[in-house]
């Protein structure tokens, strides 16, 4: 066999192990969403005990969406070696879009017959159109937004020259963590008067997870860096988890200086690089891959409709979220549920492309 023929060989299998903890780590992510949100109860603050478990479970399962839009940017940012960006944009619509707005339109349903939320004086053009891009129907899918943001992105982040995107790219993340992340949260927990103006916008938002995920993604990361990533993630969890704790019960309200931004960031790269480098590990059990197998094809659209079985749970059944029993069991019943309605409606030709 010539040397070619065994390097495209090792070629292929990287990118099949590769997909493989991508979906490892997408349905991971779908399953830590319904877990968060089935932990609804965290967002009533308390000195009680549920409130104590609550900010565990909201810092223990923070990592699912910033690890959605790093998979976006590992798995889309080379869009350009399989097809074009009429292409791109094709698939991203009809892939989130449509599922968005049909659901978002449900959620209008929803609110407006059943849960008589929504009155008929806000049935106008201006207030369904708030209600769908405000996500005031389904708080949740504020995600959409953000998502679609990135994908705008994307483009222009794919335009850049194969060979000089590991060193753009990794600019672009080191100054975006400094300068988006790293300093603003320093500022804020400690010097809570200085002003800090510099943002490198072309990274805001979301993005610099995406462009994170496509270096994690496509090069190797050392042995050493990795070891400091993993050192950094459980930082980042700890002062998640324990600043939000003790600033919230020194405020007598949730104090959310700890959330999100840097410690996320610091927790989410984290797993990411494990994935990356021990999903095929996990993927060995033959349980853990028939789950993973048969679950990839509903990720998204358990995120799309749990959202719906959970209320029901919560505001007509009358199940008590904060109960313990039902924010650690729960969410596999509702993600059961979910799948049983996916696997109705994808049999409806209809109604398959509202869900992805």
């Amino acid at each position: 066999m010539s040397e070619r023929s065994k390097t495209n060989i090792s070629k292929t299998g990287n990118d099949m192990r590769r997909m493989n903890y991508i979906s490892l780590l997408s349905v991971i992510s779908c399953i830590a969403v319904v877990f968060l949100h089935a932990n609804n109860c965290y967002w009533t603050f308390s000195t009680e005990r549920y409130w104590k478990t609550a900010n565990l479970i909201e810092c223990l399962f923070y990592f699912p969406v910033p690890c959605f839009f790093m998979i976006s940017g590992a798995t889309l940012i080379n869009y350009r070696e399989r097809y074009s960006l009429k292409e791109y944009f094709a698939k991203r619509i009809n892939r989130t879009v449509i599922p968005f707005l049909a659901w978002s339109f449900v959620g209008l349903g929803y609110s407006y017959f059943w849960k008589k939320t929504v009155s008929s004086d806000r049935l106008t053009v201006k207030g369904i159109f708030n209600g769908i891009v405000g996500t005031e129907y389904v708080t949740i899918y504020w995600f959409f937004i953000s998502l679609f943001i990135v994908y705008l992105s994307i483009p222009l982040l794919a335009y850049v020259e194969k060979e000089k995107r590991k060193e753009i790219f990794t600019f672009i993340a080191v100054v975006a963590f400094i300068c988006n992340l790293f300093v603003p949260f320093f500022i804020k927990t400690i010097f809570t008067d200085v002003k800090w103006p510099f943002t490198l916008n072309i990274a805001s938002g979301y993005v610099l997870y995406a462009i994170i995920g496509y270096l994690i993604n496509e090069y190797e990361v050392s042995k050493k860096v990795r070891i400091a990533l993993y050192v950094s993630s459980i930082a980042g969890f700890l002062i998640h988890l324990l600043g939000t704790y003790y600033a919230s019960m020194d405020a007598g309200y949730i104090d959310q200086t700890y959330k999100g931004g840097m410690p996320c960031m610091m927790y989410t790269v984290g797993i990411f690089v494990w994935m990356k480098y021990n999903g095929g590990k996990l993927l060995k059990s033959k349980i853990v891959s028939k789950i993973v197998d048969f679950l990839k094809e509903y990720t998204f659209g358990i995120y799309l409709v749990h959202w719906y079985i959970k209320d029901i749970m919560v505001s007509d059944i009358g199940i008590d979220e904060r109960s313990i029993v039902f924010r650690l069991l729960g969410p596999f019943v509702i993600i059961a549920i979910s799948v049983l309605i996916l696997f109705v409606i994808k049999r409806i030709p209809l109604l398959r492309r509202t869900v992805g």
